[in-house]
């Protein structure tokens, strides 16, 4: 234990300090060892707005819907009988007031649920694309209205066929995810109307632009982070690519039934040898070439050039014929 100052110390310690005598060691801190530069650039983060999925998981839902922009582009060209573009224009990621904000009034919203994830999604057109649709499916040239308005039953039903092939292509490329099915809940005109999830909850925002001969306009698909939070570790590159490989057995149905009809050809190889130059250009009419195989001995059979079959010659009337004796999992060497 230290000891304990006298009286006169401390009146001797209070009047060196009053004067200014008293000696004070000073101290430098250590250097770091990793010092940090004062030129590196530094990043803003908003603790308000953390961003809870990953730069991997976002560009995951990029790639994942450009493939979805192509394939709607096709599902509209043929329903509209016009050539349609749909580009993938941004993936966000915002809160859901800023997405509300964001929607003009009225608008043709169109709110679903991924079956089986929990929570309600948003599909949302531009009004000027809507009546673009409308105005060509009732047999006119395609030109937008001047004035936006809300639709009535009859153009809501038109619109609702569309909304749902785009949730059908939806579904499609979100097999490589899961396995889910978009159901429409209800539809609605007010933005305000629409309270899927929280102000302040992160919700992913992918924004497309549809462009036709006429027209052009936007259409955007709302995720909020709740719906995605069950499968949000499926979106990683890693597993993206790998479930690339895994087809549906729809998919693998369609696949089979349309390799069915495809012809391949079919060869028997007797046998093979060498011979020099100088004894092909000697052949004869009755002269015998011995090959490199047995008279018994299994004939190589191949399918499109490759070694699949093993067979015996032999004649069904007076067409010669091979009757299969073995399936060959893996191509023998040498046997091309």
């Amino acid at each position: 234990m230290s000891d304990i100052l006298s009286q006169e110390e401390v009146d001797a310690l209070l009047s060196a300090v009053s004067s200014g005598d008293l000696g004070a060691t000073s101290f430098e801190a250590p250097e770091e060892e990793d010092s940090v530069d004062d030129e590196m650039p530094l990043s803003l983060y908003d603790f308000r707005r953390p961003d809870r999925v990953s730069k991997d998981q976002m560009r995951t839902l990029q790639n994942l819907h450009e493939g979805y922009a192509r394939q709607f582009s096709t599902s509209l060209t043929n329903f509209l009988r016009t050539f349609v573009e749909t580009e993938l224009v941004s993936v966000d990621q915002l809160t859901y007031s800023e997405f509300v904000m964001s929607i003009s009034n009225p608008s043709c919203i169109y709110v679903f649920r991924m079956e089986p994830l929990e929570g309600l999604a948003i599909f949302e057109i531009n009004p000027s694309l809507v009546f673009y649709i409308i105005d060509r499916l009732f047999g006119g040239l395609g030109r937008p209205f001047e004035v936006n308005r809300e639709l009535t039953m009859i153009e809501q039903n038109v619109i609702n066929r569309i909304v749902q092939r785009g949730l059908f292509d939806l579904r499609t490329v979100w097999e490589h995810i899961g396995t889910f099915t978009p159901k429409i809940e209800t539809y609605e005109t007010n933005p305000q109307f629409v309270q899927i999830a929280p102000p302040s909850e992160t919700v992913i925002l992918i924004s497309l632009e549809v462009r036709m001969q006429n027209a052009s306009g936007l259409m955007s698909i709302c995720f909020p982070y709740m719906v995605l939070e069950s499968v949000i570790n499926n979106l990683s590159v890693e597993n993206w690519m790998s479930s690339q490989g895994q087809a549906s057995p729809e998919t693998r149905e369609i696949m089979e039934q349309e390799l069915g009809d495809v012809c391949l050809n079919l060869s028997t190889v007797i046998g093979k040898t060498t011979l020099t130059i100088r004894d092909l250009l000697q052949l004869q009419r009755g002269d015998v070439i011995c090959l490199d195989k047995p008279h018994d001995s299994d004939l190589i059979v191949q399918v499109g050039g490759k070694t699949k079959l093993a067979g015996r010659a032999g004649l069904i009337g007076r067409k010669k014929a091979v009757r299969i004796t073995n399936i060959i999992e893996q191509e023998v060497p040498g046997c091309e």
